[in-house]
């Protein structure tokens, strides 16, 4: 496979690393910077306006965030007047999450970022075969950490 002379830099840039994983170090720094934060935010907004109110676990699963970062994410968007957090009265243990008006608000403008400026240098079936190599590779790092939790 032809190696571009980006990718090659990037490669030596860290040793550690083959240019395969440092082009998707570099997609993965580019994608949070553009649509990290504010897209995990906006997840979860349109999935409670679509749920009514969830629990931070099943949300936090459904999203695929480990705990400690859902909680802190949960925090700034409580604290920004976007969410409320309750304790369940059924099971103290619980939290549910719900939005409030300003949250509401907030889910319904659109993403920061879509597909089209994303990913504008790639034909609609090339897009297509991405994710699905994506895909494959999500279904691989899954099966190798249900493998390890065996262990």
């Amino acid at each position: 496979m032809h190696q571009s002379k980006k990718s090659q830099e990037l490669c030596c840039i860290d040793q550690n690393h083959s240019p395969l994983q440092a082009m998707f170090f570099q997609c993965s720094h580019i994608l949070h910077r553009r649509v990290g934060k504010r897209a995990s935010r906006q997840r979860v907004l349109k999935m409670l306006l679509a749920d009514e109110s969830l629990t931070q676990g099943e949300l936090r699963k459904r999203l695929g965030i480990q705990a400690g970062s859902f909680s802190e994410l949960a925090a700034r968007m409580e604290k920004r007047g976007l969410i409320q957090r309750e304790k369940d009265t059924r099971d103290r243990r619980r939290v549910i999450l719900r939005l409030t008006e300003q949250g509401r608000v907030a889910a319904g403008q659109p993403n920061e970022i879509g597909d089209e400026e994303l990913f504008h240098a790639l034909t609609a079936e090339e897009r297509e075969t991405l994710q699905g190599m994506l895909q494959k590779i999500i279904d691989a790092f899954d099966a190798w950490k249900r493998r390890e939790k065996l262990k």
